[in-house]
């Protein structure tokens, strides 16, 4: 082989390398090691463009010595054999052999495999170049491949990245994560009710208490906290957000039952909400509840403490559809942190978890809409939209 076929091979593992790290560091969100990958694997088809264009250089007249090819294996078996990942190659009869160390000691074989996994020769053969993931002994690592021509005869070069431990450090640190933040989101849901009701039990207290208003006050716990309960109990598996539950909800009455948590919550923070429209939607009440909860909640946190703070809730409902806009006149959203709001667990807060607006912008997806930061005046304005 050629000092160009040589170069070609080391590009081509160089691209393969660079593949995989990019799977195991992406999987563990590892994002800047992610970047340097891929930037590795863009440097090599550069140079690979390069070396493609520049003109052949005519050999010499001199010969090479028989000891030239041999010091080019040897050279490139010792490259091989410091990758940490094992290298395989996959011919063009489905034989599978171990070309460096971490191989070899992985299958047990000097070179050909000779009883390979059926799935890790399948999986070889249909990636073409496309990263994949296989399990090999009960460990999972990330598949990458590349095509190469040797003698005339095609192969397929693959590189194995061992991915298991950082999948289960990053599935532990999830877990840790997501049994966080719900606990928070639940005590937070909890607070209004446990006012609202205090504020009840007291107006039990009176001789002749207001038997409308203490009727709303115990209606309003009892629909929230039946809520609540059917929504904790379809997170407690802790997978996915739980299929909408579809039925016609009255707009009014829902926008009533979160006015009164509000004002229970932030007593001194002004309130404004406005109904159009039909008078009914179709939604899970349940989960677009949550949904404006955590808008509202939002909203109130961004006003803080501001004398001239004001929070507003706009519900229009039609046929087929409804929006919903929650606003606010606080600080509004920095240019560098719009983009990212949504993410889960991400926040500005000093004690805020970052899984408020995620979770409302999923509800919102899952009722066929979505949920967006609209306008860019003062204060922050979320446009939420169901079919």
């Amino acid at each position: 082989m050629g000092s160009r076929g040589w170069a070609s091979l080391l590009r081509g593992m160089l691209l393969l390398l660079a593949g995989g790290a990019f799977m195991a560091a992406w999987s563990a969100g590892m994002y800047a090691s992610a970047l340097v990958a891929v930037l590795a694997a863009l440097w090599g088809l550069v140079t690979g463009i390069v070396e493609a264009r520049r003109p052949q250089l005519a050999p010499v007249a001199a010969p090479l010595t028989a000891s030239d090819p041999a010091h080019r294996e040897r050279r490139l078996t010792a490259l091989l054999d410091l990758s940490p990942a094992p290298i395989v190659t996959l011919d063009g009869e489905g034989r599978l052999y171990a070309i460096n160390r971490p191989a070899r000691r992985l299958f047990g074989a000097a070179d050909l495999v000779v009883d390979p996994p059926p799935l890790l020769v399948e999986a070889i053969g249909d990636a073409a170049g496309r990263p994949a993931t296989v399990a090999i002994g009960g460990r999972s690592y990330a598949l990458t491949t590349s095509d190469f021509a040797h003698g005339g005869a095609q192969s397929r070069l693959a590189a194995l990245i061992d991915i298991d431990a950082e999948l289960k450090a990053a599935e532990a640190a999830t877990l840790r994560d997501l049994v966080q933040v719900l606990s928070h989101e639940i005590v937070n849901a909890l607070t209004p009710i446990a006012s609202l009701s205090r504020t009840a039990a007291d107006m039990l207290d009176d001789a002749n208490p207001a038997l409308p208003a203490l009727r709303d006050a115990v209606g309003t716990v009892a629909r929230r906290a039946a809520g609540l309960q059917r929504f904790g109990e379809s997170y407690r598996a802790m997978a996915r957000l739980p299929v909408p539950r579809l039925q016609p909800v009255p707009a009014s009455e829902l926008a009533a039952d979160l006015a009164r948590l509000f004002a229970t919550r932030w007593p001194e923070l002004p309130l404004q909400v406005d109904v159009h429209g039909v008078p009914f939607l179709r939604a899970d009440p349940d989960q677009v509840s949550a949904a404006l909860w955590a808008l509202l909640q939002n909203a109130a946190e961004a006003v803080g403490n501001d004398a001239e703070g004001a929070v507003s809730l706009r519900i229009d409902v039609a046929e087929g559809q409804a929006l919903f806009r929650v606003a606010d006149n606080g600080r509004g959203i920095d240019a560098a942190d719009r983009e990212a709001i949504f993410r889960p667990f991400f926040t500005t807060k000093p004690e805020g978890t970052g899984v408020g607006l995620a979770l409302a912008r999923q509800i919102f997806l899952a009722h066929g809409g979505d949920l967006r930061l609209d306008g860019d005046g003062t204060g922050a304005s979320f446009l939420g939209r169901i079919a």
